[in-house]
């Protein structure tokens, strides 16, 4: 029994819209967002808005592997400007949605995204690690989202495969408790035009 509760598992997430929230923020401009064969588009146009999956229970995720590929202009120049609410954009950010308790805030002083997000996921959480590939930070780097200090990022490196398209396959430092996951594209901050795509999300 105890070989098979500490095996490890791999979950293809299946990319369907029917399984997300796409959330948008108030008076942001949301990116355009469709879903074909197993692959999410995202169209961004100086806009920002963001894909929401809530799991039933807790997963303890410790790898995430996917592929992505993008065309366009992400006009960020530097790992300091990245690190500033003025630079912080990306060609794509997968987001793990971490367990824990967040602060109590009033629900009538939420914003409605974020209450859309405490609507949406089964568990509680006070914690986000977002993954990005492309990041102006060299690959393994990390630093504090600019808007909230509870948001680690995370740059991760990423392979050449064909068509354009590169693969990433990240080891956590630690597993962790996750409860959902954020998925995004986003170029409001940097007036930024680009395309970019997601496929073959695999968490273990």
């Amino acid at each position: 029994m105890f070989l098979v509760a500490t095996q490890s598992f791999a979950e293809n997430i299946v990319l369907r819209q029917d399984y997300f929230q796409h959330i948008h923020f108030r008076r942001i401009q949301p990116t355009m967002v469709t879903f074909e064969q197993d692959t999410i588009l995202f169209d961004v146009k100086k806009s920002s808005s963001f894909l929401l999956l809530g799991f039933e229970g807790v997963k303890t995720v410790k790898k995430v592997t996917f592929e992505w590929k993008a065309n366009g202009m992400l006009n960020k120049h530097s790992a300091e400007q990245e690190k500033t609410r003025k630079g912080d954009d990306a060609w794509l950010r997968v987001g793990l949605i971490i367990s824990g308790q967040p602060d109590q805030v009033p629900e009538a002083l939420l914003p409605r995204w974020m209450k859309q997000v405490r609507n949406t996921l089964h568990h509680p959480s006070d914690k986000m690690i977002y993954l990005i590939p492309g990041a102006r930070h060299a690959p393994g780097e990390t630093w504090t989202s600019p808007y909230n200090s509870h948001i680690e990022m995370i740059s991760v490196p990423s392979q050449h495969i064909d068509n354009g398209w590169k693969r990433v396959s990240y080891q956590l430092a630690n597993p962790q408790q996750t409860v959902g996951l954020w998925i995004m594209a986003d170029g409001d901050n940097t007036a930024s035009i680009f395309s970019s795509q997601l496929r073959n999300l695999v968490i273990e």
